[in-house]
């Protein structure tokens, strides 16, 4: 024990010599006072989002930071703040004494000058070399700034829990208002906090956050910066904890992207976190609330612990702009973003992309195809047999119909016409470029490819980015996360440009929209309807309920929805039953709903070379309104029109006869479906 006494003492003395009468070195200033410099992150409007390395950081002056914060935190972090000169004396010597008792608790005896040092100047390990620093620096940082400028520098440091950094942030995320608008009992509660942020928080532990404000105001009654009154008052109110505070501040998954795309560019990290750049993106934080808001819906499991996690990208198809992204259920519970790094298998999500393939070949939405009973054979003398969801077969039916209800053993039919090479170069031109190939041309170890049986599996951002074509009339747009980052007086430092190529022809991906918005109106993605706007899209679900999705969009939007657990091999399920598609399908209506409030209902653009003409459904020719009472109007690129007898007659007296106008209202209804498999 005497030695430990030894060796603290030459610690503090040795700080003290080095630390004595000097100021903080130069370099160590430019750190403190580029904290002001954080690069701050915009929106597509302007609107702050939050900073690039915290994720909820607002930085106030002194002047802003009401008397009885200021006064709460000084009665339980340093109640002798005003009075040393950066090393409390007596504060070392107790919790010297403290620490060297047999069963003592730890005591630090940092000063709120050593523990700014710490939080910005040094690192967190307990040394005795990182003590003798802190305490120099503190000692330094006395001698270069004023108490008031020291205790607005660390106030604008402190961790407080959930990814806040900072009185203000917290105020904010805790309470719903500015660090200047808090009450006695909200200030002690922040000041509470500081000790253990992850311990006290009133979001987790409520009941140990209550006990431990209670106790900084028995401090500040102790010392005399409040009276009995105002104490009595202050220990009788409850938390009142803003609602959904997880939205007190948006974007931490997408602040994160941006982060590592920045670095990957050849930013520079110090530059990035204390160069004080702007950083203007293409997120939208109207929508990306709202998206946050949708994924605070994801279902609860029964009988489990682990909860649904979740996923959900939008992307403006003309720009690639990601004008929202959340990466789970919450970021302060979770900041994996399984938006960009979650690689999942999507279920019948990937279908359009086999036939859009299809289509390139050749094939047309009204070609008919037998929904029938499979055997395929595979490598090694096995065998596989697929099913559609609902165990039934159609017969003869169209590829419009196939699509519309997912039918499996069709989009398997199309695989082996076209060639899963085919299929596979045609998803890589449009984005998803996670496909892990084997096999050769043909060999069906590939089948399950068609029904979204990928080795790999995609992430949300890759799938949504892979649907712009369609929404695109065949164009590729590669996603766009930031526009242009300035320095901090408004000089351009680098600007990011559109990357785009042609993926589809335009006829091929207007015709795909038209089938995929079939699907929305009559068939498996039925709840991903919004009154008055046009919408296309497509369900996914795994076989075995591990996956669901729903990847759809407007003329002006494209979003996906994935929900799945975090364990690929756990299937979901809730009270009422699997969660599948139809969940997924539910909560992209919900924030799709929102995102387009205010905005223009805009119409699918139709490409030149587009007719629609009369069908029969039973040949998937054209023929003459009149010939077949079952006959619908289907869409076509012009050059590829498979025209019936007849109708090369009728044509020939009444040339111009082709229709090039969408139909109003779409064929034979077909009836909601519920979350099943490969959908």
């Amino acid at each position: 024990m005497k030695r430990k006494i030894i060796i603290g003492t030459v610690i503090f003395l040795l700080s003290v010599v080095v630390a004595y009468g000097a100021t903080l070195p130069r370099d160590m200033q430019r750190k403190l006072e580029k904290m002001q410099m954080a690069s701050a992150v915009y929106d597509r409007n302007n609107q702050l989002i939050g900073n690039l390395y915290y994720y909820r950081r607002i930085w106030v002056d002194f002047a802003r930071i009401p008397k009885t914060l200021r006064n709460a935190v000084v009665a339980i972090e340093d109640s002798r703040f005003y009075e040393h000169n950066g090393v409390d004396l007596r504060g070392m010597a107790r919790a010297l004494y403290h620490n060297l008792l047999p069963g003592g608790a730890m005591e630090g005896g940092s000063t709120l000058t050593q523990q700014l040092a710490k939080i910005v100047l040094l690192t967190s390990e307990r040394t005795l070399t990182r003590k003798m620093q802190d305490i120099t620096l503190a000692m330094q940082i006395e001698q270069t700034y004023t108490k008031d400028e020291i205790l607005t520098m660390y106030l604008n440091s402190v961790y407080l829990a959930h990814g806040n950094v900072g009185m203000e942030a917290a105020a904010r995320y805790y309470f719903g208002k500015s660090a200047s608008r808090l009450n006695l009992a909200e200030s002690a509660l922040l000041a509470g906090i500081i000790r253990s942020p992850e311990n006290y928080s009133p979001v987790k532990h409520p009941d140990t956050a209550k006990s431990r404000r209670n106790l900084v105001l028995k401090k500040m009654l102790e010392q005399k910066y409040i009276t009995k009154a105002q104490y009595n008052a202050a220990i009788a109110s409850g938390l009142h904890l803003a609602k959904s505070s997880d939205l007190a501040s948006a974007g931490g998954y997408f602040l994160d992207y941006i982060r590592e795309l920045l670095l990957k560019e050849g930013f520079d990290e110090t530059d990035l976190r204390f160069g004080g750049y702007k950083i203007y993106t293409s997120l939208d934080l109207k929508r990306q609330k709202a998206a946050e808001r949708t994924m605070l819906q994801l279902p609860k499991q029964s009988g489990a612990k682990a909860q649904p996690e979740g996923a959900l990208v939008s992307l403006d198809p003309k720009t690639g702009e990601i004008v929202a992204m959340v990466g789970g259920r919450s970021y302060s519970t979770s900041q994996y973003n399984r938006s960009i790094k979650s690689y999942r298998q999507p279920g019948s999500a990937i279908k359009p992309f086999v036939y859009a393939t299809a289509l390139e070949k050749g094939l047309t939405a009204a070609s008919v195809i037998e929904d029938k009973p499979l055997t395929i054979a595979l490598e090694n003398g096995r065998s596989w047999s697929p099913e559609n969801y609902d165990r039934l077969y159609r017969g003869n039916i169209t590829l419009r119909e196939a699509l519309r209800n997912s039918v499996n053993t069709v989009a398997v039919q199309l695989l082996q016409q076209t060639g899963v090479n085919a299929a596979v170069e045609q998803m890589e031109r449009m984005g998803i470029n996670s496909l892990v190939k084997t096999g050769a041309n043909n060999d069906l170890s590939l089948a399950p490819l068609s029904l979204g049986g990928l080795t790999k599996g995609v992430t949300p951002l890759e799938l949504t980015a892979a649907y712009v074509p369609f929404a695109n009339l065949g164009v590729y747009v590669k996603p766009l996360a930031v526009k242009k980052v300035t320095d901090h007086q408004g000089n351009l430092v680098k600007q990011f440009k559109t990357v785009k190529h042609s993926a589809l022809s335009p006829q091929t991906a207007y015709i795909t929209t038209m089938l995929l918005k079939d699907v929305v109106e009559l068939g498996t993605g039925i709840r991903a309807q919004i009154p008055g706007y046009q919408v296309a899209g497509k369900t996914g679900t795994t076989s075995d309920y591990t996956n669901a999705w729903f990847v759809g969009y407007t003329p002006d939007l494209v979003t996906s929805v994935w929900i799945g657990n975090d364990r690929q091999d756990q299937p979901m399920r809730s009270a009422q039953g699997n969660i599948g598609s139809a969940t997924a399908t539910e909560l992209w209506g919900s924030y799709m709903k929102q995102a387009v409030a205010g905005h223009r209902a805009a119409q699918f653009t139709e490409p030149e070379g587009i007719v629609w003409v009369n069908v029969n459904p039973n040949t998937g020719k054209a023929v003459p309104g009149f010939f077949s009472r079952d006959a619908y109007k289907e869409v076509f690129n012009e050059k590829n029109v498979p025209e019936s007898g007849v109708y090369k007659v009728w044509k020939w007296f009444f040339p111009g006869s082709k229709s090039k106008k969408e139909p109003v209202e779409a064929v034979d209804a077909a009836p909601e479906q519920s979350a099943t498999t490969n959908q």
